[in-house]
């Protein structure tokens, strides 16, 4: 088995990895600019709408979960040139979405307060974190058809117009954040609830955007309303059966991701700010290893596709020596940017130095945390190997991270700094059980008829 060294290889990951890289750019800096502007308000604000904020990242990731398990299907159809089954797969795929994120807005419309007890114990974040969470949640069926639609875009090398989508989104929310934020413009100071109305709108904007461009742009998939009546019993069959085992693995992993958020979020507000503060520094550093995993995914569903096996496993361990060297470059730039990043925040002294000591251990967690990404998710997904990813996260995750954490936390009572080690070391064991399978090349299987 050879590392690939032609040009054009790297040319056509980099053509799908630099738009998706840039389109998580996007979506970072949105994050930022919420944390920061909310930051010039003070610790409860902020952490109101990180708390609220877990709501919509188990969405998300449900969300992300029908449309990954969708595009191993996609993927691998595209490969073998068959459009047709596309239409059947993405007749599910919008369904079940549209289904899903209804649940999650009545959640946040009739129900926040309960949500949000949940995490934090704190009243006057609660009280502050309920008007937010209700507006954004109206938005989360738009969020699902624009995401969907991204995401099916991306498994057949379209990724364009993601970056149109985004950036627009990007100019939308940080104008309509600083508007009603702090009351530009002749338009009232909303404080938290302005951030939520920015959003809000950004939602529409995107789903606007899509809609417009399936009509008057799509030239590979062409969706059109016969798209939702292509209803076929055994591709459903097939559909259930590849994306069950996503949906499954995603709904666990935000609950476990929640549970953790639930353990941070009774350390203390500060500690809930400088984790925020935290997450988006991580979350900016590893936007290119991140596309990256996503680019695998579909160059391996393709190539699955297309029944070039030996391709599949060449681009695998090229891919995984790349992220590699990626997630190390990502941590060494965490750990030395820690102190220049804080001070752009308007907290305390305290938070501040939590922050720090925060991003230290992050700055270590990365290289692991990319590559079990790009591994599990990127390469043995797309494989059709989902149960694999599925007990992976299921065993490390709630056996090992989630009651060690607790433990840490509240009976054992550890410095923040072991505590936040803990609950991070499922990262660490997921890499070195899935590199054993990567390796062995039992995770390649053709899911086309």
């Amino acid at each position: 088995m050879m590392i690939i060294k032609e040009k054009a290889f790297y040319k056509s990951l980099i053509s799908i990895a630099l738009p998706i890289a840039i389109q998580n750019l996007i979506g970072t800096a949105v994050s930022i600019a919420d944390t920061v502007m909310l930051g010039q308000l003070g610790e409860v604000e902020l952490s109101a709408a990180a708390i609220s904020s877990h709501l919509f990242f188990i969405f998300l990731v449900v969300n992300f979960g029908i449309a990954g398990g969708s595009n191993v299907l996609i993927s691998q159809y595209y490969g073998k040139g068959d459009i047709p089954s596309i239409h059947k797969i993405l007749c599910q795929m919008y369904k079940l979405s549209a289904i899903i994120s209804l649940v999650f807005s009545s959640i946040a419309i009739l129900i926040p307060e309960v949500f949000l007890s949940i995490f934090t114990t704190d009243l006057e974040v609660t009280a502050t974190g309920v008007p937010y969470l209700r507006i954004v949640g109206a938005g989360y069926i738009f969020y699902s058809i624009t995401n969907c639609t991204v995401l099916a875009y991306r498994s057949v090398q379209s990724v364009k117009i993601s970056m149109v989508i985004y950036s627009v989104s990007l100019v939308v929310n940080i104008l309509f954040n600083y508007i009603f934020i702090f009351g530009k413009f002749g338009a009232p100071e909303l404080g938290v609830i302005g951030a939520a109305i920015a959003t809000l709108i950004a939602r529409i904007t995107e789903f606007i955007i899509v809609i417009i461009y399936l009509k008057y742009f799509d030239k590979k998939i062409r969706i059109n309303r016969n798209t939702f009546r292509k209803v076929d019993a055994v591709m459903k069959k097939d559909y259930i059966k590849t994306t069950t085992p996503v949906i499954i693995n995603e709904f666990i992993w935000s609950m476990g991701s929640a549970s953790i958020s639930i353990i941070i979020g009774r350390l203390g507000t500060e500690i809930v700010a400088a984790n925020s503060i935290s997450n988006v520094v991580s979350q900016f550093m590893t936007i290119f290893v991140y596309a990256l995993s996503s680019s695998t995914s579909v160059i391996i569903g393709n190539s699955i596709g297309e029944e070039n096996y030996k391709r599949t496993k060449e681009i695998a361990v090229t891919i995984l020596l790349c992220v590699t060297a990626l997630g190390i470059a990502s941590g060494i730039l965490v750990y030395n940017i820690r102190g220049f990043v804080v001070d752009f925040y308007n907290v305390t002294d305290s938070t501040k130095s939590i922050a720090m000591t925060i991003m230290g251990i992050n700055s270590f967690i990365i290289v692991f945390q990319v590559l079990a990404n790009t591994i599990l998710v990127g390469m043995l997904r797309a494989g059709g190997d989902s149960k694999f990813v599925l007990v992976n996260d299921v065993i490390f995750m709630w056996c090992i991270a989630i009651p060690f954490g607790f433990l840490a936390a509240f009976l054992w009572q550890l410095p923040i700094f072991l505590v936040f080690i803990i609950i991070r070391i499922d990262e660490i064991l997921k890499v070195l059980v899935s590199l054993i399978r990567l390796l062995r090349f039992k995770w390649i299987n053709n899911l086309t008829r």
